[in-house]
């Protein structure tokens, strides 16, 4: 029987930047359809289908409240059930324990720090932590884990969308954005993590979804399977290659389409393990008299952004990948000097007026190419 993958992906923006809900992040998406323009990621075959050796098999997994989506090529039947069985678990686990809204352990840690109490990590909490504050340092806090406060304002913290209740008053948004609370208020020592204001809520919305992927790589890794991609809610990662058709290997295909009539804008070829990650300003928002807000919010105004439409960019691991497109949403015109900052040499951006601008790594790679993309390094 004849194997062929041929799977669309959609980018859902709603997740990135400080809104994304769940596991340590807000990944509730509502998979509704995107209305402005819309990247998405279809993988699909390079040649014709023929028979393989290597079959693959295709396993769905509902949590962080999209669907994700495991591909795996691999004989070996165990290893793969293996896997498959400790991702589920691993991610139902990061579900119920680190959504930043819900009772659990980060709303512990929340809890805790807002009493000036000492929370203990575990070594894992703690790097993870750590990784954390690195990349919001670096960002120069566009994107902002300890913002939580000014999410649950918004009343991003959610789970269905649109809202359509009133956006919150110029009053409430400068008071929470004059307290101007980073993860420089944070003070992590060892294994012990406190901080020094009252406010400070921690939400790992704009890095969860990533973090959960990698966790779900190291465990193919450790199950001895190198090639998979996984999908959880248009962001992914891949590793290794489509399997072996002939004996020879084919690697990822990735297509960017628009949304307006599926037409595809370009083509990129993915090298062994990349992740692919998207970040856009308008799946989920909040809308009321006729105006729309989206659930992505600039820390420094406290108001959502509006200049850029969606950033994309690809990294090494997911968790890279995911906080740098949430800080690029963020960053508007300025996000070629935060993508240095950040060390991220491939992005792909589209502005309000759907006009696409991107490094030149990134837009080198790009083939079949039918939108014109402007390189800005």
């Amino acid at each position: 029987m004849p194997v062929c993958l041929d799977v669309k992906i959609d980018f859902l923006f709603g997740y990135q930047p400080h809104v994304r809900a769940d596991p340590i992040k807000r990944i509730v998406m509502n998979l509704k359809s995107v209305k402005i323009f819309t990247l998405l990621i279809a993988i699909f075959c390079l040649f014709s289908c023929k028979q393989t050796d290597t079959q693959v098999t295709k396993h769905q997994l509902f949590v962080f409240g999209t669907v994700v989506e495991i591909n795996i090529w691999s004989d070996n039947f165990k290893n793969k059930q293996r896997a498959i069985n400790e991702i589920s678990s691993t991610f139902n686990t990061m579900h119920h324990q680190w959504h930043a809204w819900k009772p659990g352990r980060l709303t512990d840690i929340n809890q805790a720090l807002r009493l000036g109490k000492t929370v203990v990590l575990t070594q894992e909490e703690q790097l993870f932590i750590e990784r954390t504050i690195e990349l919001a340092k670096q960002s120069n806090h566009l994107f902002n884990p300890a913002m939580g406060e000014l999410i649950h304002l918004w009343g991003f913290h959610a789970d269905e969308y649109p809202l359509l209740t009133p956006p919150p008053t110029s009053q409430q948004i400068q008071a929470l954005t004059n307290e101007n609370i980073t993860v420089e208020n944070l003070k992590l020592k060892g294994l012990n993590l406190s901080s020094n204001h009252k406010n400070i809520w921690l939400d790992f919305g704009g890095i969860a979804k990533g973090y959960a992927i990698d966790k779900a790589v190291e465990i193919l890794n450790r199950n001895h399977i190198d090639n998979a991609i996984i999908n959880a809610g248009g962001d992914l990662r891949s590793i290794g290659n489509k399997g072996r058709i002939d004996n020879n290997k084919k690697p990822w295909r990735i297509a960017i389409q628009s949304p307006n009539d599926w037409s595809m804008l370009a083509e990129i070829v993915i090298n062994n393990d990349e992740s692919v990650f998207t970040s856009g300003n308008y799946q989920r928002y909040k809308e009321f008299d006729g105006r729309r807000y989206s659930h992505i919010i600039n820390p420094t105004s406290g108001m959502p952004v509006d200049t850029i439409v969606s950033a994309t960019v690809i990294a090494e691991n997911g968790v890279i990948a995911d906080a740098a497109a949430t800080a690029l949403v963020v960053a508007g015109a300025q996000w070629p000097k935060i993508a240095k900052l950040m060390k991220i040499e491939q992005v792909l951006v589209i502005n309000e007026q759907l006009q696409c601008h991107g490094t030149a790594a990134m837009i080198n790679r790009l083939e079949n190419q039918h939108i014109d993309c402007i390189a800005i390094d």
